[in-house]
């Protein structure tokens, strides 16, 4: 996995993205013998319009250097997210964001997060995706440090009831 890939990684387990977001985040973290052969590398201008559009001018310099591998993935991304809504992409901004401030330890949590997440039936995934969303900015934090994915979030402490002595 490249450094590139690791921010949309994490953005598809903080964000929980909808299936066929997770299903090219997961072609693009799949193992090497399940990829297709190589393929070789395409010139710029032997792209459809569509595809130039969807990469965009900043990274046609990227994709010159880039091999087959490297291309397909920058594509498939760039194909997501086309298809993003507005929300979605300011979600994506604010979680890339995010990664860019995170320190080395930060990261390979995310990282354990991912694994774990990737790791879980389909229906415990989902169900995590759903808890994830239902809960506050404070109690997602909590819920990462204590390990995420596999660990019951933990409850919101209600506020509004008298503390007992």
């Amino acid at each position: 996995m490249t450094r590139q890939g690791l921010p949309a990684l994490a953005l598809a387990v903080m964000l929980g993205l909808s299936a066929p977001a997770q299903t090219v985040f997961a072609q693009a973290a799949s193992p090497a013998e399940s990829a297709p052969a190589p393929r070789a590398a395409v010139a710029w201008s032997a792209l459809s319009e569509a595809d130039r559009e969807a990469l965009s001018d900043p990274i046609r310099e990227r994709w010159e250097r880039a091999d087959a591998e490297q291309q397909q993935r920058l594509l498939e991304r760039a194909r997501l997210w086309a298809n993003l809504s507005p929300e979605e992409k300011r979600m994506a901004r604010a979680g890339a964001q995010r990664w860019d401030r995170s320190d080395a330890h930060q990261r390979r949590s995310l990282r354990d997060v991912w694994a774990r997440m990737q790791a879980l039936p389909p229906a415990e995934r989902q169900a995590a995706r759903e808890a994830w969303d239902k809960l506050s900015p404070r109690q997602r934090r909590a819920w990462l440090d204590a390990g995420g994915p596999g660990v019951a979030p933990a409850p919101e402490p209600d506020l509004e009831s008298p503390r007992r002595r």
